[in-house]
């Protein structure tokens, strides 16, 4: 079953539009602010959808959560690839955020759900950070293949079209999953009540359990800072690009295919590295909550840093500090998921997952326009500065939750 969890996720993350997007964007003279209302709508429909898709997975059954998520992507990327008007493309990233809203969570709590059943749950970080390596070694196939697919076709559009291969063959992989992990709490009909009254029950635990807030809360600073700024990565990129094409012989758009792609192979490939190695992350800082915290503030250090290479204009700046900060985000992702798989129980954990994924989304609903308007008017730097304060402002909120999650660290340890 690990085989199968990591297949999905190598699957799941061949977008080959990822690196392309604010590109594709901006090559329909789309300008920043539009482009953050396109994302922020995203966001918004993911944000409602979330809680009541992760109860109704809890619920009625997570695999077939998961086979509802994968045919959304693919009528998504149908969509993008044959539309040009503006309007049309929130009707895409309707469907997007619909395929995100019923994965999210989800297929972590059926991974904690099998090593539950087979007695591993100590080996949660180290097994969670594996399968996340394998989405990351997809990545890093899917951008070589996604650069060659823009140079070739000269247009973006074919990069949503192929990306729907992968997910075809995602769906059979989780046909596969044994029905074991399609486990329901109800085998009625389906209610909207009993998915309110699930929902109501896990929001009440989430927000009143000190851990699970305090992880929340941090989980919407650092992920909404990331996801936002990680997005100014491609014009960067093709900034860059552009000095670099003369020398190369080559077309703007294909030279900027190439060195995005070797930008995003090794981001990707360095990414896979870290989440494998997240829990070596842990022994060393000891315990999980501290490792959470030097991580917080080492992203925002690094955000400033790509700020004030872009400033600058020295482009290689913000491309190495962008390529740390995903090394982070990879340490992060698996440090945070186990620290709520302590606190959460296992009939809800799809719930309290896609809860901590509402949060992010918030962050990006809030942060994306922001940065977009920051952008427009003073530059790209002047936005990166102002999404580096967002980690340090949001440990400094989450300050009253170390010690609900530094005593459940050391039970666990102690029952270890």
């Amino acid at each position: 079953m690990i085989t199968r969890f990591s297949l999905y996720g190598f699957l799941k993350n061949m977008q080959f539009f990822e690196p392309f997007l604010i590109l594709y964007f901006l090559s329909m003279g789309l300008s920043y602010l539009q482009i953050g209302m396109l994302v922020s709508f995203r966001a918004i429909c993911v944000n409602i959808l979330e809680i009541p898709s992760g109860a109704a997975a809890d619920i009625y059954g997570r695999k077939s959560a998961m086979l509802f998520s994968l045919g959304s992507y693919i009528l998504s990327f149908i969509i993008f690839s044959l539309v040009s008007w503006y309007p049309l493309l929130f009707a895409a990233m309707f469907f997007f955020s619909i395929g995100e809203a019923f994965r999210t969570g989800t297929h972590k709590a059926m991974i904690f759900d099998w090593l539950r059943h087979n007695d591993r749950l100590d080996e949660r970080t180290k097994v969670y950070g594996f399968t996340r390596s394998w989405s990351k070694i997809g990545s890093a196939v899917s951008v070589i293949i996604a650069s060659g697919i823009v140079i070739l076709s000269n247009d973006y559009r074919w990069v949503f079209a192929v990306s729907i291969i992968p997910y075809c063959a995602g769906i059979w992989n989780m046909l596969c999953y044994p029905s074991s992990l399609n486990r329901r709490l109800d085998n009625g009909s389906i209610s909207i009540k009993n998915v309110a009254l699930h929902l109501l029950k896990s929001l009440k635990h989430a927000f009143s359990n000190r851990g699970i807030r305090g992880l929340i809360i941090r989980s919407t600073g650092f992920e909404g800072a990331f996801r936002v700024s990680r997005d100014y990565l491609q014009p960067i990129i093709r900034a860059q690009a552009v000095a670099l094409t003369a020398c190369l012989a080559l077309s703007e758009k294909d030279g900027t295919a190439i060195i995005i792609g070797l930008v995003y192979f090794i981001l990707y490939m360095i990414s896979a590295s870290a989440s494998r190695r997240s829990w070596r992350f842990v022994a060393l800082a000891k315990t999980e909550d501290r490792a959470s915290v030097m991580l917080l503030i080492m992203a925002a250090a690094t955000i400033l840093t790509a700020a004030a290479g872009f400033l600058a204009g020295v482009y290689i700046v913000p491309i190495a500090a962008f390529i740390v900060l995903y090394l982070l985000q990879n340490l992060w992702r698996p440090i945070l998921v186990s620290q709520f798989d302590l606190h959460a129980q296992s009939s809800e954990q799809a719930t309290i997952l896609s809860i901590e994924s509402q949060a992010k989304s918030i962050g990006i609903i809030v942060l994306a326009p922001a940065a977009g308007f920051i952008a427009d008017i003073y530059g790209i730097h002047a936005s990166l500065a102002m999404l580096s304060l967002v980690p340090v402002l949001v440990w400094v909120f989450s300050r009253s939750a170390p010690a609900a999650l530094k005593k459940q660290e050391n039970d666990n340890h102690s029952l270890a």
